[in-house]
């Protein structure tokens, strides 16, 4: 009797130690993996601020408010509303400068960060744009930041310099009021060879961007001289436009802008 009930108490003693073994080592495999778990987390959220650090530093050129805006909406998560807007010069093809800037925007930033727009009115003048009420369609876009090109070019000669200018302030009056806290920006047409009261025009332009506070983008500094014939090559036949090589400077100038290099 006494051999049964031993024999009894040692397989009641195997089974417990098996049952608080199967527990000890169960809690023991999960104590790594909730770990690994948290670990895997803050790697990802490390790995995500390093990234939003490079994004701002390719921002460091533009202005502080466009930094601020750009820091919140990586933080935040948010899209920003970037509209490219102006006239022919502004070519909305595959090969324009526009889409080349597009590309390396959302290359560099993410596609997340910016909801980039491209609106060429190809053949207006600050005149017609407003009588024809186009700011509406750039104000209903909400941008965040627009990059305007004025139909400089296409008033030139047909509107006159101060109408132009007064126009301008009307026109973007108009998107401001729709949108406070739009960042703009303004840049001239492409440079003509041998164009006499235009580049004089183009100089009204950056002194108004200038007295009124606006950011002004001189992308004039990375082509050829206008009194350089080599400059001929640089916007089509009719020069209506960039050509190929237009295109291109154009696009480099504005890139190494909005994506500063280390």
């Amino acid at each position: 009797m006494k051999k049964r009930i031993i024999v009894s108490n040692v397989v009641v003693l195997c089974i417990a130690s098996i049952i608080v073994g199967h527990f000890y080592w169960k809690q023991k495999i999960s104590k790594p993996t909730t770990a690994s778990v948290e670990s895997s987390a803050e790697n990802i959220k490390e790995d995500n601020s390093k990234q939003n650090d490079t994004r701002e530093d390719y921002a460091k050129n533009l202005p502080e408010d466009v930094q601020e805006k750009i820091k919140t909406a990586l933080k935040e998560e948010k899209q920003l509303n970037f509209v490219i807007w102006g006239s022919e010069s502004v070519p909305s093809d595959q090969n324009g400068w526009p889409e080349k800037l597009k590309k390396e925007l959302l290359s560099a930033y993410g596609d997340e960060l910016f909801n980039i727009s491209i609106v060429s009115d190809a053949e207006e003048t600050t005149h017609s744009v407003l009588n024809k009420k186009l700011y509406k369609k750039i104000a209903d876009k909400k941008p965040d930041i627009l990059l305007f090109e004025p139909f400089i070019l296409n008033d030139n000669g047909v509107v006159g310099i101060d109408n132009t200018l007064s126009n301008i302030t009307d026109i973007l009056r108009k998107i401001q009021e729709a949108n406070p806290d739009v960042s703009i920006m303004l840049q001239p047409a492409h440079p003509l060879f041998g164009a006499k009261f235009y580049p004089k025009e183009v100089d009204a332009l950056k002194q108004y961007a200038e007295e009124n506070h606006f950011t002004y983008l001189n992308h004039w500094e990375n082509w050829p001289d206008k009194e350089d014939e080599q400059l001929k090559q640089y916007v089509t036949e009719d020069r209506s436009k960039p050509s190929e090589k237009g295109n291109q400077v154009w696009g480099e100038y504005l890139i190494k802008y909005f994506v500063a290099a280390d």
